[in-house]
């Protein structure tokens, strides 16, 4: 359970978070529960810790999120947002989300309307840029509040998803080494004779490594290998100057 954000993110609206009595409970659109409870649920750990934490959590995050209201005007964009405007995934206009070109706007548009008026919507901003996915939600008002609803918005470059670091997968799955090298390489799209190739190990090496990594992933089929590895999470790399304020 998440609390309200006393020093969230420099530059975000908190009115979308819960007004000053109440706290919105993420995975449940309906509930809210007292500022009060929710400070003496987590009062051994801190409030400001925690919104600390969270705060650093989604400017550290490696998709882009924002938050808007229904006309798209930004409350909240965090740094991987900002990094997408600038490559020019997105566009900031007049302190207005859009997209990255007339077509995309309007899906854009659409996407965040549509989500504030029945909940969620998805979609795919396509541009001479690149492709962008984009997924929303809309977060409610208060119960008692004159504010409009907001849209959360998370937005995800295929083209930049970083594969698992082999340390990474040798931490979640328990691999060694040559295991976490090769199953670097399945992902990354090599055969297993290339990858032989590439590790300078025979055939039959390479056989006996992707047994085991079958084995200690627990997958049945490639498939599903490769979904393990592209879900493996990655360490959240945090630098001084990505604390908030």
């Amino acid at each position: 359970m998440i609390a309200i954000a006393d020093r969230f993110p420099q530059g975000t609206d908190r009115s979308w978070a819960g007004g000053s009595d109440t706290v919105h409970e993420p995975g449940n659109g309906a509930a809210f529960r007292s500022r009060g409870v929710a400070k003496a649920e987590h009062a051994c750990a801190g409030p400001t810790l925690v919104d600390m934490a969270l705060g650093i959590l989604v400017n550290n995050f490696e998709q882009g999120v924002a938050v808007t209201d229904p006309s798209a005007r930004v409350h909240f964009l965090n740094r991987a947002g900002h990094a997408l405007v600038r490559a020019g995934l997105l566009r900031l206009e007049g302190g207005h989300l859009r997209g990255p070109s007339p077509s995309a706007g309007v899906t854009l548009r659409s996407v965040i309307a549509g989500c504030a008026a029945d909940g969620g919507r998805s979609a795919r901003l396509v541009s001479e840029h690149g492709v962008l996915l984009v997924a929303a939600c809309a977060i409610p008002a208060p119960v008692g509040s004159i504010a409009t609803s907001t849209v959360l918005l998370r937005f995800t470059d295929p083209a930049s998803v970083r594969p698992p670091d082999t340390s990474v997968l040798q931490s979640q799955f328990g691999l060694t080494p040559a295991e976490a090298a090769l199953a670097a390489d399945v992902l990354a799209g090599h055969d297993l004779a290339a990858s032989a190739v590439r590790r300078g190990i025979k055939p039959n090496t390479a056989k006996v490594h992707l047994r085991h990594i079958f084995e200690k992933t627990g997958a049945r089929r490639q498939a599903e290998l490769m979904r393990l590895l592209l879900l493996c999470p990655q360490p959240i790399a945090v630098r001084p100057d990505l604390s908030p304020e």
